[in-house]
């Protein structure tokens, strides 16, 4: 029997030096997003971050927002979107808000991203179009989806990033995934 093979996911976190009344946490998109934000201002945000996450590991992460804190955004859903359908990532996503409003009721507010699409990577020697139509279509069905929970569950509000006006290739690094801070 071949020995099992672990997978350990790099888990970054940044708060700032004041106490944060926002917690961002999510996957490697938020990954160098921090640098941006001064850590002794006052007015800056945590930030949690785990390369790979899927929505199910985020209720695991929970622990690392700090106490205190008023409005938690979520940016999650892009893994789980490559790997699996619309709806699935969509039931996964209301239980992790169900969650989270079980086990953190000091948090009243949670933003949810709506997932991001994305771009060719031009990193490939052949590029990945088929796969990123269908990641694309998915993304786009399970967004729809999530907003129409938007009056079902109070103190939830979502991001729509408003990508028809913004195309991913536009905002995007080579790879088509992760957000270019240039």
């Amino acid at each position: 029997m071949a020995a099992a093979r672990t997978f350990h996911k790099q888990l970054t976190w940044k708060f700032p030096i004041h106490g944060a009344s926002t917690a961002i946490i999510g996957e490697s998109q938020l990954k160098y997003l921090q640098q941006h934000f001064g850590s002794a201002s006052p007015h800056s945000s945590a930030f949690i971050c785990q390369p790979g996450a899927c929505i199910g590991d985020i209720g695991e992460l929970l622990d690392f927002v700090p106490k205190g804190t008023s409005n938690l955004i979520l940016h999650i859903g892009t893994n789980n979107l490559a790997n699996t359908d619309a709806p699935t990532a969509f039931d996964r996503y209301v239980a992790l808000l169900d969650r989270i409003r079980h086990v953190r009721l000091d948090i009243p507010i949670v933003f949810a991203t709506l997932v991001l699409p994305r771009a060719p990577n031009q990193r490939l020697r052949r590029h990945n179009w088929r796969a990123m139509r269908r990641f694309n279509f998915g993304a786009r069905e399970c967004n729809l989806s999530l907003l129409s929970l938007r009056h079902e569950r109070e103190g939830v509000f979502y991001v729509n990033h408003r990508i028809d006006a913004l195309p991913p290739w536009t905002m995007l690094e080579a790879d088509g995934l992760h957000p270019s801070f240039a």
